[in-house]
């Protein structure tokens, strides 16, 4: 326990300072905006979300996989970073155009502003590079600062611009300053600190050949798994409004501590199978991981009304019952958020896509069957259900692997 301690601190500190500045930033926001812009802000960041995610998320293990190993650079890397951030942003306008009306959007209207936020939107690609890099090399701690440091910086320039003037403009403004200042020193990072011992040259062409099975993996992979993330906003804002999306997304977020606790212990657990592919992982779900679920149940059911008023307003009170049924599932995905690494560096990653698959699977039938009569928490119980049966089949493949 106590190496465990030494070797995540500056991962966990960093990740619990980003989760109370997330947390004071959604609160400001949803404060300043109320529920009906909050969830237009929502319905934008969810569909430009949905392409990123498709294309770049998770471009950090490639990093990890390939980066010197097989003679690959970062400057690859950095490249696609870019085109495929270039790709993402105009099929995201593409998107925008197509379903304007449908989903309420006064696209006309934040033209320009919605513009700058996508394709400022392709910079942030490169901390991918950044986080891959880093994690190869074991340099967790200036991984967390570089982590900490943005969070704070974005929160600054939500809190700054907002006061300046509250309304939806000013908060895409923020973001795209964030994604352009942490872009640019991820790139300046990982150059000051790369070397160039025994790496060959490879062109871009051959060192796409390389990493193309791998690539195309992960894109099927995060293809299933975005649907459950961002089409649950989607889904609320055509069926219902977008008033709701902002109930929900409120919700939402105030669960989201989970996900930092998620990638607090990431860049450990794939060093640590990185180094032996057969690391057992009992010790961190015992001692760490089901205790923290445990007090985050009963802080959640206990002091979660007051939670919602204190950080939104009585406009948001019907958050708690999403909040809490999206809790369930989030919860049983910390517990087992190991399998994923586990099969990935173990190269059985196809296994974490048919569980994204059966997740997909499950949320699109649960969402359109409750949607309808049970509004957004029907669409939380969709989402639940969804993690809980993806993460019970890439557990029982995880143990099989291990066999």
């Amino acid at each position: 326990m106590k190496n465990f301690l030494k070797e995540t601190k500056e991962l966990v500190l960093s990740q619990g300072s980003i989760a109370v500045l997330a947390i004071l930033q959604v609160s400001f926001t949803a404060k300043t905006l109320g529920p009906s812009n909050y969830g237009l802000i929502a319905i934008y960041l969810a569909i430009t979300a949905t392409f990123f995610r498709l294309l770049s998320s998770r471009n950090a293990d490639l990093v990890l996989l390939f980066v010197k190993d097989k003679g690959v650079k970062t400057n690859h890397f950095f490249v696609l970073d870019f085109l495929l951030g270039i790709l993402s942003g105009c099929l995201t306008v593409l998107f925008i155009l197509l379903f304007d009306n449908s989903l309420d959007l006064r696209f006309e209207e934040y033209l320009l502003i919605v513009l700058l936020y996508v394709f400022s939107r392709t910079l942030l690609n490169f901390s991918e590079t950044f986080k891959g890099y880093f994690t190869h090399v074991g340099n967790l701690k200036l991984f967390s600062y570089f982590e900490s440091g943005t969070v704070l910086l974005r929160f600054l320039l939500v809190v700054g611009l907002l006061l300046i003037e509250p309304n939806v403009e000013m908060y895409l403004l923020a973001i795209s300053i964030y994604s352009v200042i942490s872009g640019t020193t991820a790139i300046y990072f990982v150059k000051k600190n790369e070397t160039s011992d025994n790496v060959l040259k490879l062109s871009f062409k051959e060192f796409f050949e390389t990493i193309k099975a791998s690539f195309f993996k992960l894109r099927i992979d995060q293809a299933f798994g975005i649907i459950p993330v961002n089409l649950d906003i989607l889904i609320i804002g055509t069926y219902l409004d977008s008033y709701n999306v902002g109930i929900y997304q409120f919700a939402k977020k105030l669960i989201e501590p989970v996900n930092y606790i998620v990638v607090a212990f990431s860049p450990w657990m794939l060093n640590k199978l990185k180094l032996d592919s057969n690391f057992k992982f009992g010790f961190l779900t015992k001692k760490v991981l089901l205790p923290i679920a445990t007090l985050m149940t009963l802080f959640y059911i206990f002091a979660g009304e007051r939670f919602i008023t204190l950080l939104g307003s009585e406009e948001f009170v019907e958050a708690f019952q999403p909040m809490i049924i999206m809790l369930f599932g989030y919860l049983f995905y910390l517990t087992t958020f190991w399998t994923r690494h586990f099969l990935l560096i173990n190269d059985a990653i196809l296994s974490h896509t048919k569980g994204r698959i059966l997740n997909a699977i499950t949320f699109i039938i649960l969402s359109i069957l409750l949607v309808n009569n049970f509004a957004i928490n029907g669409v939380a119980t969709a989402v639940s259900m969804g993690i809980v049966i993806q993460k019970i089949f890439e557990v029982r493949s995880a143990y099989k692997l291990r066999k």
